[in-house]
Protein backbone atom coordinates (compact mmCIF):
# COMPACT_ATOMS: atom_id res chain seq x y z
CA UNK A 1 0.00 0.00 0.00
CA UNK A 2 2.77 2.43 0.97
CA UNK A 3 4.75 1.50 -2.16
CA UNK A 4 1.64 2.11 -4.30
CA UNK A 5 1.00 5.51 -2.74
CA UNK A 6 4.64 6.41 -3.27
CA UNK A 7 4.38 5.69 -7.00
CA UNK A 8 1.32 7.91 -7.29
CA UNK A 9 3.14 10.70 -5.52
CA UNK A 10 6.14 10.37 -7.81
CA UNK A 11 3.88 10.36 -10.89
CA UNK A 12 2.03 13.50 -9.84
CA UNK A 13 5.27 15.27 -9.06
CA UNK A 14 6.79 14.30 -12.41
CA UNK A 15 3.72 15.61 -14.24
CA UNK A 16 4.01 18.90 -12.33
CA UNK A 17 0.40 18.61 -11.23
CA UNK A 18 0.91 20.55 -7.98
CA UNK A 19 -2.73 21.06 -7.04
CA UNK A 20 -3.55 17.39 -7.42
CA UNK A 21 -0.40 16.50 -5.52
CA UNK A 22 -1.31 18.74 -2.62
CA UNK A 23 -4.78 17.22 -2.44
CA UNK A 24 -3.25 13.80 -2.56
CA UNK A 25 -0.69 14.69 0.15
CA UNK A 26 -3.45 16.01 2.38
CA UNK A 27 -5.43 12.83 1.86
CA UNK A 28 -2.39 10.75 2.66
CA UNK A 29 -1.83 12.68 5.88
CA UNK A 30 -5.46 12.16 6.85
CA UNK A 31 -5.12 8.42 6.26
CA UNK A 32 -1.96 8.28 8.37
CA UNK A 33 -3.64 10.22 11.20
CA UNK A 34 -6.69 7.99 11.04
CA UNK A 35 -4.42 4.94 11.19
CA UNK A 36 -2.61 6.34 14.20
CA UNK A 37 -5.90 7.15 15.96
CA UNK A 38 -7.21 3.66 15.29
CA UNK A 39 -3.98 2.14 16.66
CA UNK A 40 -4.16 4.32 19.78
CA UNK A 41 -7.83 3.41 20.26
CA UNK A 42 -7.01 -0.30 19.97
CA UNK A 43 -4.19 0.05 22.49
CA UNK A 44 -6.46 1.95 24.86
CA UNK A 45 -9.17 -0.68 24.50
CA UNK A 46 -6.66 -3.47 25.19
CA UNK A 47 -5.36 -1.65 28.27
CA UNK A 48 -8.91 -1.05 29.49
CA UNK A 49 -9.83 -4.68 28.89
CA UNK A 50 -6.82 -5.86 30.90
CA UNK A 51 -7.71 -3.51 33.77
CA UNK A 52 -11.29 -4.74 33.88
CA UNK A 53 -10.13 -8.36 33.80
CA UNK A 54 -7.78 -7.67 36.73
CA UNK A 55 -10.57 -5.86 38.57
CA UNK A 56 -12.86 -8.87 38.23
CA UNK A 57 -10.10 -11.22 39.40
CA UNK A 58 -9.77 -9.11 42.54
CA UNK A 59 -13.51 -9.47 43.16
CA UNK A 60 -13.14 -13.25 43.08
CA UNK A 61 -10.05 -13.20 45.30
CA UNK A 62 -11.89 -11.03 47.81
CA UNK A 63 -14.84 -13.43 47.67
CA UNK A 64 -12.50 -16.36 48.39
CA UNK A 65 -11.17 -14.54 51.47
CA UNK A 66 -14.68 -13.79 52.73
CA UNK A 67 -15.68 -17.41 52.13
CA UNK A 68 -12.82 -18.54 54.38
CA UNK A 69 -13.94 -15.99 56.97
CA UNK A 70 -17.42 -17.49 56.90
CA UNK A 71 -16.03 -20.98 57.42
CA UNK A 72 -13.85 -19.78 60.30
CA UNK A 73 -16.77 -18.04 62.01
CA UNK A 74 -18.86 -21.16 61.56
CA UNK A 75 -16.27 -23.15 63.48
CA UNK A 76 -15.99 -20.54 66.24
CA UNK A 77 -19.78 -20.35 66.56
CA UNK A 78 -19.94 -24.13 66.91
CA UNK A 79 -17.34 -24.03 69.69
CA UNK A 80 -19.19 -21.24 71.50
CA UNK A 81 -22.48 -23.15 71.35
CA UNK A 82 -20.77 -26.26 72.73
CA UNK A 83 -19.32 -24.16 75.58
CA UNK A 84 -22.75 -22.72 76.34
CA UNK A 85 -24.20 -26.21 76.53
CA UNK A 86 -21.43 -27.33 78.90
CA UNK A 87 -21.93 -24.20 81.03
CA UNK A 88 -25.59 -25.05 81.45
CA UNK A 89 -24.76 -28.67 82.26
CA UNK A 90 -22.28 -27.55 84.93
CA UNK A 91 -24.96 -25.37 86.52
CA UNK A 92 -27.45 -28.23 86.29
CA UNK A 93 -25.07 -30.57 88.14
CA UNK A 94 -24.23 -27.97 90.78
CA UNK A 95 -27.90 -27.43 91.56
CA UNK A 96 -28.18 -31.06 92.66
CA UNK A 97 -27.83 -31.98 96.32
CA UNK A 98 -24.71 -33.97 95.56
CA UNK A 99 -22.24 -33.05 92.85
CA UNK A 100 -19.03 -34.99 92.26
CA UNK A 101 -15.84 -33.14 91.52
CA UNK A 102 -15.13 -35.15 88.41
CA UNK A 103 -18.42 -34.60 86.60
CA UNK A 104 -18.53 -30.89 87.40
CA UNK A 105 -14.85 -30.47 86.53
CA UNK A 106 -15.39 -32.00 83.07
CA UNK A 107 -18.23 -29.61 82.26
CA UNK A 108 -16.36 -26.57 83.57
CA UNK A 109 -13.38 -27.52 81.43
CA UNK A 110 -15.64 -27.73 78.38
CA UNK A 111 -17.34 -24.45 79.34
CA UNK A 112 -14.14 -22.48 78.68
CA UNK A 113 -12.51 -24.66 76.02
CA UNK A 114 -11.04 -22.44 73.28
CA UNK A 115 -12.94 -19.44 74.67
CA UNK A 116 -9.94 -17.23 73.95
CA UNK A 117 -9.79 -18.20 70.28
CA UNK A 118 -9.14 -15.22 68.05
CA UNK A 119 -10.96 -14.64 64.77
CA UNK A 120 -8.44 -13.79 62.06
CA UNK A 121 -10.10 -12.30 58.98
CA UNK A 122 -8.46 -13.16 55.67
CA UNK A 123 -7.30 -9.84 54.23
CA UNK A 124 -4.57 -10.86 51.77
CA UNK A 125 -6.50 -9.73 48.68
CA UNK A 126 -7.56 -6.45 50.29
CA UNK A 127 -4.02 -5.65 51.42
CA UNK A 128 -2.73 -6.43 47.95
CA UNK A 129 -5.45 -4.25 46.47
CA UNK A 130 -4.44 -1.32 48.66
CA UNK A 131 -0.81 -1.49 47.58
CA UNK A 132 0.43 0.81 44.83
CA UNK A 133 -2.20 1.94 42.33
CA UNK A 134 -4.24 -1.26 42.50
CA UNK A 135 -7.01 0.45 44.43
CA UNK A 136 -7.81 2.52 41.35
CA UNK A 137 -8.70 -0.69 39.50
CA UNK A 138 -11.97 -0.93 41.42
CA UNK A 139 -14.45 1.19 39.49
CA UNK A 140 -17.29 0.55 41.96
CA UNK A 141 -16.09 2.61 44.93
CA UNK A 142 -18.91 1.27 47.10
CA UNK A 143 -16.94 -2.00 47.20
CA UNK A 144 -14.00 -0.24 48.84
CA UNK A 145 -16.32 1.36 51.37
CA UNK A 146 -17.95 -2.01 52.11
CA UNK A 147 -14.56 -3.68 52.62
CA UNK A 148 -13.29 -0.91 54.91
CA UNK A 149 -16.52 -1.03 56.92
CA UNK A 150 -16.26 -4.80 57.23
CA UNK A 151 -12.67 -4.88 58.50
CA UNK A 152 -13.26 -1.96 60.90
CA UNK A 153 -16.39 -3.60 62.30
CA UNK A 154 -14.63 -6.96 62.68
CA UNK A 155 -11.79 -5.34 64.65
CA UNK A 156 -14.33 -3.70 66.95
CA UNK A 157 -16.18 -6.97 67.57
CA UNK A 158 -12.95 -8.93 67.96
CA UNK A 159 -11.80 -6.66 70.76
CA UNK A 160 -15.03 -7.33 72.70
CA UNK A 161 -14.72 -11.07 72.07
CA UNK A 162 -11.18 -11.10 73.45
CA UNK A 163 -12.17 -9.10 76.54
CA UNK A 164 -15.02 -11.53 77.25
CA UNK A 165 -12.77 -14.51 76.72
CA UNK A 166 -10.10 -13.09 79.01
CA UNK A 167 -12.73 -12.49 81.69
CA UNK A 168 -13.73 -16.16 81.64
CA UNK A 169 -10.13 -17.33 81.71
CA UNK A 170 -9.39 -15.06 84.68
CA UNK A 171 -12.24 -16.69 86.62
CA UNK A 172 -10.83 -20.16 86.28
CA UNK A 173 -7.25 -19.08 86.97
CA UNK A 174 -8.35 -17.41 90.21
CA UNK A 175 -8.65 -20.89 91.76
CA UNK A 176 -5.63 -21.82 93.84
CA UNK A 177 -6.54 -25.50 94.25
CA UNK A 178 -7.78 -27.31 91.15
CA UNK A 179 -8.18 -30.51 93.11
CA UNK A 180 -10.82 -28.82 95.24
CA UNK A 181 -12.89 -27.78 92.24
CA UNK A 182 -12.42 -31.02 90.28
CA UNK A 183 -10.53 -29.58 87.28
CA UNK A 184 -7.41 -31.66 87.88
CA UNK A 185 -9.43 -34.82 88.30
CA UNK A 186 -11.28 -34.06 85.06
CA UNK A 187 -7.96 -33.58 83.25
CA UNK A 188 -6.84 -37.01 84.40
CA UNK A 189 -9.62 -38.80 82.60
CA UNK A 190 -10.20 -36.64 79.54
CA UNK A 191 -7.69 -33.80 79.45
CA UNK A 192 -4.03 -32.93 79.28
CA UNK A 193 -2.98 -35.03 82.26
CA UNK A 194 -4.32 -38.19 80.66
CA UNK A 195 -1.99 -37.83 77.70
CA UNK A 196 0.74 -35.66 79.20
CA UNK A 197 1.60 -37.57 82.36
CA UNK A 198 3.98 -40.49 82.23
CA UNK A 199 2.45 -43.68 83.49
CA UNK A 200 4.19 -43.81 86.87
CA UNK A 201 3.30 -40.18 87.62
CA UNK A 202 -0.30 -40.72 86.57
CA UNK A 203 -0.62 -43.86 88.73
CA UNK A 204 0.83 -42.11 91.76
CA UNK A 205 -2.13 -39.74 92.06
CA UNK A 206 -5.11 -40.92 94.15
CA UNK A 207 -8.27 -41.03 92.09
CA UNK A 208 -11.49 -40.87 94.02
CA UNK A 209 -13.94 -40.28 91.19
CA UNK A 210 -16.91 -40.26 93.59
CA UNK A 211 -15.54 -37.44 95.76
CA UNK A 212 -18.13 -34.69 96.31
CA UNK A 213 -17.61 -30.96 96.12
CA UNK A 214 -17.73 -29.05 99.38
CA UNK A 215 -20.73 -26.76 99.89
CA UNK A 216 -18.66 -23.55 99.70
CA UNK A 217 -17.01 -24.78 96.48
CA UNK A 218 -20.39 -25.74 95.01
CA UNK A 219 -21.68 -22.22 95.65
CA UNK A 220 -18.59 -20.65 94.12
CA UNK A 221 -18.65 -22.88 91.05
CA UNK A 222 -22.37 -22.32 90.54
CA UNK A 223 -21.78 -18.58 90.39
CA UNK A 224 -18.93 -19.16 87.97
CA UNK A 225 -21.01 -21.50 85.80
CA UNK A 226 -23.61 -18.73 85.51
CA UNK A 227 -20.84 -16.33 84.47
CA UNK A 228 -19.76 -18.82 81.79
CA UNK A 229 -23.34 -19.03 80.53
CA UNK A 230 -23.41 -15.26 80.22
CA UNK A 231 -19.98 -15.00 78.57
CA UNK A 232 -20.62 -17.79 76.06
CA UNK A 233 -24.03 -16.41 75.15
CA UNK A 234 -22.35 -13.05 74.55
CA UNK A 235 -19.67 -14.71 72.42
CA UNK A 236 -22.32 -16.36 70.28
CA UNK A 237 -23.97 -12.98 69.75
CA UNK A 238 -20.67 -11.34 68.78
CA UNK A 239 -19.73 -14.11 66.37
CA UNK A 240 -23.23 -13.89 64.89
CA UNK A 241 -22.72 -10.14 64.37
CA UNK A 242 -19.51 -10.87 62.46
CA UNK A 243 -21.36 -13.49 60.42
CA UNK A 244 -23.97 -10.88 59.51
CA UNK A 245 -21.21 -8.57 58.27
CA UNK A 246 -19.72 -11.43 56.27
CA UNK A 247 -23.09 -12.29 54.72
CA UNK A 248 -23.60 -8.73 53.46
CA UNK A 249 -20.10 -8.51 51.99
CA UNK A 250 -20.35 -12.01 50.54
CA UNK A 251 -23.51 -11.08 48.63
CA UNK A 252 -21.88 -7.98 47.15
CA UNK A 253 -18.69 -9.75 46.07
CA UNK A 254 -20.49 -12.86 44.81
CA UNK A 255 -22.49 -10.80 42.31
CA UNK A 256 -19.30 -9.13 41.07
CA UNK A 257 -17.41 -12.41 40.78
CA UNK A 258 -20.34 -14.07 38.96
CA UNK A 259 -20.30 -11.25 36.40
CA UNK A 260 -16.63 -12.03 35.79
CA UNK A 261 -17.33 -15.75 35.36
CA UNK A 262 -20.15 -15.10 32.87
CA UNK A 263 -17.89 -12.85 30.84
CA UNK A 264 -15.14 -15.46 30.93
Amino acid sequence: MIKYLGKIRQQLTAENRTAKYLRYAAGEIVLVVIGILIAVQINNWNAYSKQRDLENKYYCRLLDDVTRDREQIGTLLGLAKARLKASNQAARLLLKDKATKIEVGIQLHLAIKAIYSDFKPNNAAFEDLKSGANLNLITDKSIIKALSKYFNKVEELKSIIMVNGQYAVNIIFAHKDNFANGLNQASMISGRFLTGMEKDVFNAFPKNYDELLSLPMKKRLLNEALEYISVNKRQIGLYSDILDEITVLYGILESKCMIHEKKG
